[in-house]
């Protein structure tokens, strides 16, 4: 009985639905042809045919799941074009609508002084950017099923990988892969996690070290980072751009795929957001309604500290954005990351309560 409340709470009989979903936006989607695509990888039914070797896998095989597209069924980007914020503010003022407006949501990540903006708007259509920020080749991805921003490092075992979005999910979660001239050597990698979670990567035990990322509203950026760089849209796809699949999505509480376990009921909804601070090999989580009722307010700055570093958490409840200003040194391994709850307990349900303590 309680598996099937969990089942029913996860929103799984509404799987089928969140694959008819994922496959209208492919139709939508316009792109290039690349030569993998006359044959792709990958029916949207059967996880067998998208080529992986799950044999490796660690992971429970049973909940890798099609997410209804082929391999590369989205277009990941390779050090795409970035504008300046002045060429943003040019194109604010062409056509009917604007590119980016106070309130939208970038992810944002500053490297030895490279600031880069990568507006959501955008990163759903694509998920993922292989970028080279400020002399390091990163990976940055972004998955609306799970609200998760990551950015993190592509050097692994010595080499520098390029990824791509596999097509199938994990607890909800899209599965990105490493590019490999023979589809059945590249690996499949947890987007939030940042490591390796079938075929041979898997095998060595690899991880990609993460970088500090932000989801924050574009003018909470703009604000800290005026010499910022924005992600350029694609320009083939500026129609698409204006669509927001996931709005019903993220105005209620379903899943569209299984995730188990699910976190026990509380104060705290499966699509609250939270943010993930990870210092000293330890992550601390923050949960950001609580981080309002702690401050008395939706949006704001309040201090806490994780792993003993102090921090200044900069927030704004309504447009699910926090930035992190560490008020000391951190040290090595410091990193930022944000995601829904389900999304976070489902990798960690040993995690302890999110922080603050509810008062």
């Amino acid at each position: 009985m309680a598996r099937l409340s969990s089942l029913v709470r996860s929103g799984w009989w509404v799987a089928v639905v969140g694959v008819v979903v994922v496959a209208t936006l492919l139709l939508l989607a316009l792109r290039s042809p690349r030569p993998s695509d006359r044959h792709p990888l990958g029916d949207g039914r059967t996880v067998a045919s998208y080529g992986f070797d799950l044999t490796t896998s660690l992971v429970p095989t049973d909940r890798i799941v099609p997410a209804g597209m082929h391999r590369d069924g989205l277009l990941a980007l390779d050090e795409p074009a970035m504008l300046t914020v002045a060429e943003v503010e040019a194109r604010n003022h062409e056509g009917r609508g604007k590119f980016l407006v106070p309130h939208d949501r970038v992810l944002g990540v500053e490297v030895e002084g490279d600031v880069r903006a990568y507006p959501l708007r955008l990163l759903r259509w694509h998920e993922v950017v292989n970028d080279r920020v400020g002399g390091r080749d990163l990976l940055i991805s972004y998955n609306p099923l799970c609200d998760s921003a990551v950015v993190s490092e592509r050097l692994a075992g010595g080499e520098t990988l390029a990824f791509g979005v596999s097509g199938l999910v994990f607890n909800s979660n899209m599965l990105l892969y490493n590019r490999r001239a023979e589809p059945e050597a590249s690996s499949l990698w947890s987007q939030l996690e940042a490591r390796a979670i079938a075929g041979p990567a898997a095998a060595a035990g690899a991880r990609l070290a993460l970088v500090p990322a932000a989801i924050a509203t574009w003018e909470q950026w703009l604000e800290r980072h005026p010499d910022t760089r924005v992600l350029a849209p694609v320009e083939r796809m500026r129609t698409l751009y204006k669509r927001d699949p996931y709005h019903s999505y993220f105005g209620s509480d379903l899943l569209h795929f299984p995730v188990e376990p699910l976190p026990p009921a509380g104060d705290l909804a499966l699509k609250d957001r939270v943010l993930i601070v990870t210092t000293d090999g330890r992550d601390t989580v923050f949960a950001l309604r609580r981080i309002a009722a702690a401050a008395e307010a939706s949006s704001g700055a309040w201090e806490s500290s994780a792993a003993g570093v102090p921090l200044r958490i900069r927030f704004d409840l309504d447009a699910g954005a926090t930035l992190v200003e560490p008020l000391a040194d951190p040290g090595p391994g410091f990193a930022t990351r944000q995601c829904f709850w389900f999304a976070w307990y489902a990798a960690h349900p040993d995690t302890p309560p999110p922080l603050p303590a509810r008062g």
